[in-house]
């Protein structure tokens, strides 16, 4: 049995986790293909600073959005103890989600690596996400800069491998024979 394997006890539960491991990847590779394309019209209007700003703040709105969303299916899949969608504050849940995920499935040490050296830039990026919902100041609506525009498309990027490296080998299996002749 595979390290980065999680076990249940019936074939239904397994069934269960794989349905909901299915949609939550559909539902990531929906949005990343959506926010791909807007980083690159974004790209694309860099020398139309009207065109640029607006697009910058969409993208770093929209970010957050795919963060949300891997957020809510992989605590569905295997949510943490106490998970709260509500009460809980994005970064707390960004946190406890990936560890225990990376619990589970044994990736640990990509979790860590993730949140020694990446995830102050992603925390950063949040701050001016939450500026710009709830802007109590002009400076709170940011401008688009070649800068804060690679620094976005970087966090993306790091955002984008730690998911992909976590869900690489990731399987579901059940942990009895199974009679196939009885279903």
């Amino acid at each position: 049995m595979s390290s980065n394997n999680k076990s249940y006890n019936n074939l239904p539960e397994m069934l269960n986790a794989a349905q909901v491991m299915g949609k939550f990847q559909n539902i990531h590779n929906l949005i990343r293909k959506d926010y791909m394309q807007l980083l690159d019209l974004t790209e694309s209007y860099k020398e139309v600073q009207v065109n640029f700003d607006a697009l910058y703040r969409a993208s770093l709105r929209s970010l957050f959005s795919l963060i949300e969303a891997d957020i809510s299916g992989l605590n569905t899949l295997d949510g943490y103890s106490g998970f709260d969608d509500r009460k809980h504050s994005l970064i707390f849940k960004f946190k406890k989600t990936y560890k225990q995920i990376a619990k589970t499935w044994n990736k640990e040490e990509i979790q860590q690596r993730y949140f020694s050296a990446k995830i102050e830039a992603l925390i950063a990026l949040k701050q001016m996400r939450d500026e710009l919902v709830h802007p109590k100041d002009e400076t709170h609506i940011h401008s688009a800069s070649l800068e804060s525009f690679e620094k976005l498309k970087s966090v993306f990027k790091d955002y984008d491998d730690f998911v992909n490296d976590l869900m690489n080998n990731f399987f579901v299996s059940v942990s009895i024979p199974i009679n196939w002749n009885s279903i």
